[in-house]
């Protein structure tokens, strides 16, 4: 009984510590998964999702980046989000984001493979729309989807939210 008790607060305070550093943003090892550091027993939600991914264009090029909004339709608003942008079955993010830091609460992270390739929150404050700046890679040609995970609460989470397809020319001259 005293091994179980121990073994116990042992895995308490493990899952405490992850659970802890959500409120600051996603963690490099949600970058392939995107699903946040919750317990395991939490899932992504069915059915369609409250939220939508805005694009101000459906072509970019490493010369026009594009603006990428995430909104929330309505209710309810979100307090935590992991935005991408992935190519075919790809798991691997592709491009650059940019952060207005008067404009929207969010931060760019370093998903493996590229710098600045993700966009996640820094506070759990509630939320109904961030904004950010996307650019496609310099020698990238094809089609990419914005890709996010938005949270609303701690065990109501949305797995797949997905912009409209983006067509990517590459870099002329």
């Amino acid at each position: 009984m005293r091994m179980l008790m121990t073994s116990l607060v042992i895995l308490s305070a493990l899952f405490a510590v992850q659970v802890a550093a959500l409120p600051s943003g996603a963690p490099v090892s949600s970058c392939a998964s995107m699903m946040p550091f919750h317990v395991p027993f939490i899932f992504p939600q069915q059915g369609v999702a409250p939220f939508s991914i805005i694009l101000s264009s459906q072509q970019a090029s490493p010369r026009s980046p594009i603006t990428v909004t995430l909104k929330a339709n309505g209710a309810p608003s979100f307090k935590g989000y992991l935005i991408q942008a992935r190519s075919g079955k790809n798991v691997q993010a592709v491009g650059t984001f940019t952060v207005d830091g008067q404009s929207n609460t969010g931060k760019t992270i370093n998903c493996p493979g590229g710098v600045k390739n993700a966009v996640t929150h820094t506070s759990r404050d509630a939320k109904t729309s961030e904004t950010f700046l996307w650019t496609p890679p310099a020698n990238f040609k094809g089609q990419v989807v914005m890709t996010a995970t938005v949270v609303v609460q701690y065990n109501q989470i949305y797995k797949g939210v997905q912009s409209s397809l983006i067509t990517v020319t590459k870099k002329k001259g």
